[in-house]
């Protein structure tokens, strides 16, 4: 939509008789008499744009149902505007949430070399090139996490996150069973101890 004001060059507030002022004076200096070849042109169309602000401006009915039009076009402007921003907040903060996780992945306790034994879904990617241990495995980039999209990296964080402790409670369940074969070794030479005993009475 057009902005007439903005064409004739006066404010919206501008009074019937300032619209004429200013109309008369644009139309003598883009006289299309004053100029030749293309700039007679160009001086015709301005013409012809000043003359459809001005036969819209100077006439009060006319003036008022477009006055509502322009209000409602800034206002949808604006809205859409408004949209914008919100939406560009949006992606703001899932980029930030994104480089968040990728932070607390790449500093997480999976790369500890006392669960180096865990096989990882990381380490099933990049395969034979853990041959040599995961703590001097360097992926690409030094960042196994680059180009992966938000709910990857979520999923690959339970991922970690199981074989994390999967790989602890083994050690605990391992210890927990040497510890209960040597109670009951222990328990077995009591036993046969206080049998032998009795057995001297």
């Amino acid at each position: 939509m057009k902005d007439y004001y903005e064409i004739l060059e006066v404010s919206r507030k501008a009074s019937k008789d300032t619209i004429n002022k200013i109309f008369k004076i644009h139309m003598k200096a883009c006289h299309p008499d004053l100029f030749q070849g293309e700039e007679k042109k160009k001086a015709e169309e301005k013409s012809k744009e000043y003359t459809e602000a001005y036969n819209v401006l100077s006439d009060d009915n006319e003036r008022a149902k477009y006055d509502e039009q322009l209000k409602a076009e800034e206002s949808q402007n604006n809205t859409q505007l408004q949209t914008i921003l919100e939406e560009n907040e949006y992606l703001k903060q899932v980029i930030a949430k994104k480089d968040d996780i990728i932070k607390r992945l790449s500093s997480s306790p999976f790369t500890n070399s006392e669960y180096n034994s865990s096989y990882s879904p990381v380490q099933e990617k990049y395969g034979n090139q853990y041959q040599n241990g995961f703590n001097n495995f360097n992926p690409p980039n030094n960042n196994p996490y680059e180009g992966m999209s938000l709910e990857e990296l979520q999923k690959l964080k339970k991922e970690e996150t199981k074989a994390y402790y999967k790989n602890i409670f083994k050690d605990v369940g391992i210890k927990l069973i040497l510890l209960l074969l040597l109670v009951i070794a222990l328990l077995i030479s009591l036993f046969s101890s206080f049998k032998d005993l009795s057995n001297m009475f």
